[in-house]
């Protein structure tokens, strides 16, 4: 039986998403919300021989895009991109500078390929493009400006021309100018990654990863795996972090149930709890997007913007409300 649980936080979108399409949604190391709409119709899938369809990186036409920041509900940067060549699936600030990101990448030769990191100036001037792989699955960047970015199997293992994928690693932090400055390697009788399916740069220090196929719960610090642990959640794409304990999104049996994990001493994982997500309406919050960045997650969900606190679910412990 899952225990009811509020959010900490909920804030209404509906008047700043209005129509529009919602194509990147992400949190920076702030705690910040970025929101990526695209102003023209999307022209994101291509159609094969075979009648099968593919992920276009480079619409037919560019692309405009409004990027927003949200501070607790409240607009802190709103500003147009114009003529965008790729198409923009997520969206990070790196220092004083946004990030857009195109997820995927096709290689065509050794001197031609898509550079599909996208760095704007914060008045919409682009600056410069950055190879970041094929097969992204998420993008965190840190205060010092570390782009931490993670794989799913086709970046990992190879597709769209790349038969040297950049993200074989399956986890791999960049500078912003492109750079390669980490490379994920397991220690000891650590699988490898296959897919990473959820990240949380907590820190400039802490990185926190969860991936495919043995789900471990890996905690990175300066850069050195730290710590292991055996998670008992399968499937889950967001979690957030704190005390020792671990809140995960979902999970392959139940896509919008929060499961609570704590993390014993030994390396293994128990969990303690599941909370069904409730709305001021005492409706259950179905995410369509999940986010977590340290202690929190950030829920996007129709036309409002949740956040669920570890330290909040604390402080409740006695009595969950």
């Amino acid at each position: 039986m899952k225990t009811p649980l509020h959010p900490s936080s909920t804030y209404s979108i509906a008047e700043i998403i209005g129509q529009r399409d919602v194509v990147g949604f992400n949190v920076g190391p702030g705690g910040e919300v970025y929101i990526v709409m695209a102003l023209k119709p999307l022209d994101y899938r291509t159609t094969g021989a075979s009648s099968a369809t593919f992920a276009k990186t480079i619409p037919s036409t560019p692309q405009k895009y409004r990027v927003l920041a949200l501070n607790a509900g409240k607009v802190e940067l709103d500003v147009v991109i114009e003529h965008e060549r790729f198409n923009i699936h997520d969206i990070q600030p790196v220092g004083n500078e946004i990030l857009l990101a195109c997820l995927r990448s096709v290689y065509r030769s050794s001197c031609d390929f898509d550079l599909n990191g996208r760095i704007y100036n914060r008045d919409g001037t682009f600056l410069r493009g950055l190879l970041l792989g094929d097969g992204i699955e998420s993008i965190q960047a840190t205060r010092r400006g570390e782009i931490w970015v993670s794989y799913f199997d086709e970046g990992i293992f190879g597709n769209f021309g790349w038969r040297n994928p950049v993200g074989a690693a399956g986890l791999i932090a960049w500078s912003d100018l492109g750079e390669k400055k980490y490379e994920f390697e397991p220690a000891g009788s650590m699988d490898t990654i296959s897919d990473c399916y959820a990240l949380n740069v907590a820190t400039d220090d802490d990185v926190w990863c969860y991936y495919y196929t043995e789900f471990p719960i890996v905690h990175l610090h300066k850069k050195k795996i730290v710590s292991t642990w055996q998670s008992p959640v399968r499937g889950s794409h967001a979690f957030a972090v704190a005390n020792r304990h671990i809140l995960f999104m979902g999970g392959y049996d139940n896509r919008s149930a929060l499961q609570l994990v704590q993390l014993d001493s030994e390396g293994k994982a128990t969990l303690t709890d599941q909370f069904e997500l409730l709305s001021e309406n005492g409706e259950i919050v179905i995410p369509k997007r999940t986010i977590g960045r340290g202690e929190r997650l950030y829920i996007l969900s129709q036309e409002n913007l949740y956040t669920v606190s570890l330290a909040d679910i604390f402080a409740k412990r006695d009595g969950y409300v």
